[in-house]
């Protein structure tokens, strides 16, 4: 059996026009105990459960040898929402406001397409439960705890609170005494699940607690899927300086809006979307974006501003410029939008002058950005600059110039002619190379203009793209509007995203067209081409139906696809203008409400693995920093049994969670592997427990933990062999990364061996990214934070194989958000 759990924290868009039927004031008493077990109408025994349980929790001492929890303020949480008078197994009967935050998760596309069954819980109960019937037929139970208590009360009450007693822990009690929701499974013998079941827990309100209770019985030989779930990554944002992927967007960050100007992030969000994507492709076709169906884009109805003449070619019918330039953009949805409509691509217009960089120098940079290199000379060990040229007469003048430019600020430099007639200008002065290197960067696929450059005069900026274009430019006649037509190609993204920008503020809107990658032959060598970026535009004419009215442009939607889409989605709110730029392109912001006050997350999870069965319960969380993330799990493994638990927690302002196996039975078996990664204001106090009650039992125990920006992680494991329980084997590793001086990582491995006949091994380490390493992926042409991540990945790559596919590939981007803070 495989329960999968992914990040039920991260939908942090609030609905705000939510309706309760029942909230609770905050605060707990054994009276609010009562009277959520009244509304549930439940069986005295969990009546009576719940109550002993909440003078367990009570009694008990917030615990004060792991993360500070001093500040968890119980009379400050609710402890039961009801949304809905029913549960449905009809999507369609539930509350608008409830369908419409699942919609938005794509939960009813996932159960159609991947799915064998959905749960969804919202608040403190589950509202909707669907389960295909071919597991119905089969014998499969999936529905949500309160209603198996309902309608398999011996079942339930047979393994209920016998893995995780309430007194187990102080945060057990509690969500013993206040439990809400969660799910109940039971597989019976030899049947196995084909497809996942799902469940997507959800949080509305702001202070609401969440105390789900998970119960998941494989029987003998049994297998099943358990998914616990709570714009796409890499489209690329204008911050005015560089071009940034959405899901590197922190908090604090600036963006450019769809005035042009230069705003500061207040929250960021993310959530996994399962449903309909669209490709937003404008006539600029390498300006083509993804993004969801609801999210708005900046856009002006064709049909508002259109002639009365025929179409022609294969456009839309022809729009009326007049009233094109009369028209007041709106904020539309997507799914709303045709082909055809414009876009509006927006032109930054803050501007700062630079006292370092003069006209000769900025012509010198545009030359260097196309023809340019620094590299390292070994026989005289030190860096060189070089510009190559061609043979022509106009090239031997560009390289004049360039030494000329040189020569003036008082450096040294030359000029070579090679064997085959091309020129070469080399330079090993130390203040050229610093210049190019801090304004341009190096490598012909990195370089890219630094924030001093993007945020000069547009005039200044137009010296050093005329001369860029001198470089690696050329110019051609368009046969059917005979214009004469300017362009260049590079292999740097963000670049050309940054050139495009430059000639928006001048006035020029330009297409970008992507070149795919290819083998080819210069000068008789064969050689492989990278991915090419071909930038072109028209000083004299309009490229197409493009207008241009102050700094905006309005720009015709060529095309729009439909594809299906399983993911991360990335978003955040903007101060003031409630919008940021997507390739150039304004979109609206997210404006959901975001709450200040901490939250608590309270789960228990108890499984029980029967007789040669196999669990393996993949968690990847990467929590909000207001969440205390507080949960007991634990399995139960009989004879010839495997549990497996693959563990990952990022974000959180606290976890506390050591997933536990208990190995009842001769010839049980557990594996833990675990990741933790904690960056600033986050201690992971993380860990495991192997108890070996019988012989010939075995447990492998796998930390990794990586720490920065003054984050901590925590270690803390048992690994127990009570007496007679001969033959046990188990092994535990704990490896440590840890960036800067600031940060920490502690190992507290406790070990109870109370018996001879059992190998036990531990081992520890603690290392630190060194400075050869980067060197040597840095001279490779990577950047520095990609070099960290390559390293991080590679540092963590068991837990990684572990993930199913579509998870490994959301875990990467998590890590790499992640250690955005990691240089600097």
């Amino acid at each position: 059996m495989e329960k999968i759990e992914f990040d039920y924290s991260k939908y942090d868009f609030k609905n705000s026009t939510a309706k309760y039927k029942i909230l609770f004031n905050e605060g707990l008493s054994e009276d609010i105990v009562r009277k959520i077990s009244k509304l549930k109408d439940e069986p005295e025994w969990m009546t009576d459960f719940r109550t002993n349980a909440y003078k367990f929790f009570v009694k008990r001492p917030v615990p004060e040898w792991g993360a500070d929890l001093s500040k968890i303020n119980f009379e400050n949480i609710t402890y039961f929402a009801r949304a809905t008078d029913k549960k449905t197994n009809n999507w369609a009967d539930l509350p608008d406001d409830i369908r419409d935050t699942y919609d938005k998760l794509g939960i009813p596309e996932a159960e159609k397409k991947s799915l064998s069954g959905v749960e969804v819980m919202y608040e403190s109960e589950v509202v909707y439960n669907s389960i295909k019937k071919e597991l119905e037929e089969l014998g499969v139970i999936f529905c949500d705890t309160d209603t198996a208590i309902k309608q398999y009360p011996e079942l339930v009450k047979k393994y209920f609170g016998k893995v995780i007693s309430p007194n187990d822990n102080k945060f057990a009690a509690l969500n013993s005494a206040v439990w809400s929701g969660g799910s109940f499974i039971y597989v019976p013998k030899g049947v196995k699940v084909p497809m996942p079941l799902q469940a997507y827990f959800r949080i509305n309100a702001a202070n609401m607690g969440q105390f789900e209770r998970t119960l998941i019985i494989a029987d003998e030989g049994s297998d099943v899927t358990y998914i616990e779930g709570c714009l796409p990554a890499e489209e690329l944002v204008s911050n005015g300086e560089t071009f940034s992927t959405i899901e590197s967007i922190s908090k604090g960050n600036g963006v450019i809006s769809h005035k042009g100007k230069k705003r500061k992030v207040e929250q960021t969000f993310q959530h996994k979307h399962v449903g309909d994507m669209f490709t937003i492709i404008p006539q600029s076709k390498g300006n083509s974006f993804r993004i969801t169906g609801e999210h708005p884009v900046l856009c002006i109805r064709r049909e508002s501003v259109m002639t009365k003449r025929k179409k022609r070619y294969n456009w839309e019918r022809e729009v009326s410029t007049k009233n094109l330039m009369k028209a007041e953009p709106k904020f539309i949805p997507v799914k709303e939008i045709k082909k055809g409509d414009f876009l509006v691509y927006t032109a930054p217009i803050f501007t700062k002058n630079s006292n370092e960089l003069n006209d000769d120098k900025l012509r010198l940079l545009g030359l260097y950005l196309a023809e340019g290199s620094v590299s390292f000379n070994k026989a005289i060990k030190r860096d060189v600059l070089q510009f190559s040229f061609g043979k022509t007469e106009k090239e031997r003048e560009l390289a004049s110039e360039v030494l000329k430019i040189i020569k003036k600020n008082g450096e040294k430099g030359s000029i070579t002619k090679t064997r085959g007639g091309y020129y070469t200008v080399a330079s090993y002065s130390k203040t050229f190379i610093n210049l190019c290197l801090k304004h341009c960067g190096h490598g012909a696929s990195t370089k890219i203009l630094s924030k001093e450059i993007m945020e000069l005069p547009a005039k200044k900026q137009m010296i050093l793209l005329r001369y860029y274009w001198k470089g690696d430019g050329n110019i051609y006649i368009r046969k059917k509007s005979n214009s004469k037509m300017l362009r260049a190609a590079t292999v740097s993204r963000i670049l050309v995203y940054q050139l495009q920008e430059i000639l928006a503020r001048n006035g020029i809107f330009s297409n970008i067209s992507i070149r795919k990658a290819s083998k080819d032959i210069i000068n008789g060598r064969k050689i492989k081409r990278k991915e090419q970026y071909i930038l072109e535009f028209t000083e004299d004419k309009h490229l197409g139906e493009v207008r241009r009215k102050d700094n905006y442009f309005f720009v015709p939607i060529k095309k729009i696809i439909k594809n299906s889409f399983y993911g991360m989605v990335y978003n955040f709110a903007v101060e003031k203008d409630n919008s940021y730029l997507v390739k150039g392109f304004a979109v609206h912001n997210c404006t959901a409400p975001v709450y200040s006050k901490d939250s608590l997350h309270a789960a228990v999870v108890e499984v029980i693995a029967h007789k040669n069965a196999h669990v393996k319960y993949i968690t990847v969380q990467n929590w909000s920093s207001d969440v205390y993330n507080l949960v007991t799990k634990r399995a139960f493994a009989y004879e010839n049994s495997f549990v497996e638990w693959i563990d990952a927690n990022m974000g959180s302002k606290v976890t506390e969670k050591y997933p536990s196996v208990y190995l009842m039975e001769p010839g049980a078996k557990s594996n833990v592997l675990s990741v933790a990664l904690a960056n600033k204001g986050q201690h992971q106090d993380t860990g495991t427990k192997a108890v070996h009650l019988a012989p010939n039992t075995s447990s492998v125990i796998q930390s990794k933990s990586i720490c920065l920006n003054g984050g901590r992680t925590t270690y803390r494991g048992l690994v127990k062999v009570k007496k007679g329980a001969t033959d046990v084997k188990s092994s535990t590793r704990c490896d440590a990364l840890i960036f800067d001086d600031f940060s920490r990582t502690d190992t507290y491995p406790y070990m109870e061996i109370d018996e001879e006949e059992s190998t036990i091994s531990h081992e520890a380490s603690v290392g630190k990214i060194g400075d050869e390493q980067l060197f040597y992926l840095e001279s490779r042409g990577l950047s520095e934070l990609e070099a960290i991540n390559m390293i991080v990945l590679g540092f963590i790559a068991e837990f990684v194989e572990e993930l199913p596919i579509e998870f490994a590939v959301e875990f990467n981007r998590l890590i790499k958000i992640n250690m955005e803070g990691a240089v600097g």
